[in-house]
């Protein structure tokens, strides 16, 4: 677990490092430089504490119940409660990422959604083999509904 030093800084200095720090996240404007840069500053411990974290809030936003997420990410439940107070308390910054992604992943899921329906109605080229195709399309409805 990391720790903090118990030797105190001043307030002034806190307050300027902690704006160094939302000021470095904020500069980051793709995934890949975000994940360059926590990949530079986070010890392997440290970004598997926080994306359990992260996946917690998330699954508990998406109504997991705590004995699902403990199987599912091996989190104690003591940690489960940890985020989800968090989360009704203070997670305004937690939700409103959260539900960004949310909601991303819904229009992911209906854009897949409007694709398949689009694959299932238009008839393939002439000359194909129509029973290859609708094989391959029943091979390929199984694969996504196949747990991961």
């Amino acid at each position: 677990m990391s720790q903090v030093s118990k030797r105190f800084i001043s307030k002034e200095i806190e307050d300027r490092m902690l704006e160094i720090f939302w000021q470095s996240l904020a500069s980051c404007s793709t995934k890949e430089t975000v994940a360059s840069f926590l990949e530079d500053l986070l010890t392997p411990t440290e970004k598997i504490m926080l994306s359990k974290r992260v996946s917690i809030a998330l699954l508990l936003l998406k109504g997991y119940d705590y004995k699902s997420i403990n199987n599912i990410l091996k989190v104690s439940a003591p940690t489960i409660w940890t985020v989800s107070l968090w989360l009704k308390t203070k997670g305004k910054g937690y939700r409103m990422v959260l539900k960004r992604i949310i909601q991303n992943e819904k229009w992911d899921k209906l854009w897949q959604n409007v694709e398949k329906q689009i694959q299932d109605i238009l008839p393939p080229r002439p000359g194909t083999n129509w029973a290859e195709v609708r094989k391959r399309q029943w091979e390929k409805r199984r694969q996504q509904q196949k747990p991961y």
